[in-house]
């Protein structure tokens, strides 16, 4: 299918180099683009003979019906979908008619791929949904698909492998199936011993499941957490070795009223409280992480601990503390990405 603004858009770059009109008509021969712009929407009869014959229709006349000029079919997928018309001399502008067909073409060929790629994708996006909906009791239509369409045979144990960049997995793996899923791309393999030592890339692999929902769930917040205490670290990463992942499923709802206060506090004090955390509590090893004096250290648990209402330093108010910061942290990055589709 040619359609008008990709007509439109052909006629207007190369009108900028071909010193002669073009004009592009569609299945029916009716133009829908043109360098005359008083044309576009009228028959072209030239174009409706070459689609009839399906053959190139060189006029050499000027008549009340027809202008000199060359049209050719394009040809996509032995399909006629439209006709390349130059307004001149045959002779003259037979070459240029070639080169309008064939850019006409290749937009057509790259759209079409771009189509194919946009509705794979999508169509993955729902499978996963249905995977993860089915909860590990999978219908057998569901397995069916999985097996013919992505070499799946749901039921089974598999490995999550998660990689930011799909050219990682791709080189891991390269026939196997790429899903996209929180935040780069995963595939399913049946045994990873191979990997231990296969990149130092950065990569998350999660313990050998049937359920494919917990495959994923496990992956999400071992990236989730390992991101929010900026721990991601080249190699191999797993999903059994981050306990804590299980923090981001956020089964426990938070203190809505402390809650409201860490949005306020999050911007300027998370880095010091994940810091803080991290090095065990230790005012001197916070401070050189952070490259500040131990006094504006001292100064920001303190000003935590007002705004919040907890302290930092007492370690069960502390991880109710984390708890609240991570959960801030994951709904403020959901919102972002949503407030752009």
């Amino acid at each position: 299918m040619l359609t008008n603004i990709q007509a439109s858009l052909i006629v207007s770059k190369l009108m900028e180099d071909i010193p002669y009109n073009i004009n592009i008509m569609n299945d029916l021969g009716i133009i829908i683009a043109s360098g005359d712009s008083n044309r576009i929407g009228t028959s072209h009869r030239a174009a409706e003979r070459a689609i009839k014959e399906k053959k190139i229709i060189e006029v050499y006349q000027d008549t009340h019906l027809e202008k000199k000029g060359t049209n050719e079919p394009i040809i996509y997928e032995d399909t006629i979908i439209g006709v390349v018309g130059i307004t001149g001399d045959p002779n003259e502008v037979r070459p240029f008619t070639k080169i309008v067909k064939t850019v006409a073409l290749l937009l057509i060929e790259e759209l079409n791929i771009y189509k194919q790629k946009e509705e794979n994708r999508v169509a993955k996006n729902e499978f996963l949904k249905q995977v993860r909906l089915s909860d590990g009791m999978y219908t057998e239509l569901l397995k069916k698909e999985a097996s013919e369409k992505y070499e799946l045979e749901l039921g089974q144990p598999y490995y999550g492998v998660f990689a930011e960049r799909k050219e990682i997995l791709r080189a891991i793996a390269s026939k196997k199936e790429l899903f996209e899923w929180s935040e780069g791309s995963i595939i399913f393999m049946e045994t990873v011993d191979s990997l231990e030592t296969a990149t130092n890339e950065f990569i998350i692999i999660s313990s050998s499941e049937k359920n494919i929902d917990q495959i994923l769930q496990d992956i999400k917040q071992t990236y989730a957490l390992l991101s929010f205490l900026n721990t991601k670290k080249e190699g191999i990463n797993k999903t059994e070795s981050c306990y804590l992942a299980n923090l981001f499923s956020f089964s426990l709802p938070p203190n809505q009223k402390l809650l409201k206060k860490i949005k306020e506090v999050a911007p300027e004090y998370a880095e010091t409280l994940i810091s803080f955390a991290r090095n065990n509590k230790s005012i001197n090893d916070t401070s050189l992480k952070l490259h500040i004096h131990r006094n504006t250290l001292n100064y920001r648990i303190q000003k935590i601990e007002e705004l919040t209402g907890k302290n930092p330093r007492i370690w069960y108010e502390l991880w109710e503390l984390f708890y609240h910061f991570a959960y801030h942290s994951m709904n403020e990055d959901v919102n972002e990405r949503t407030s752009f589709i």
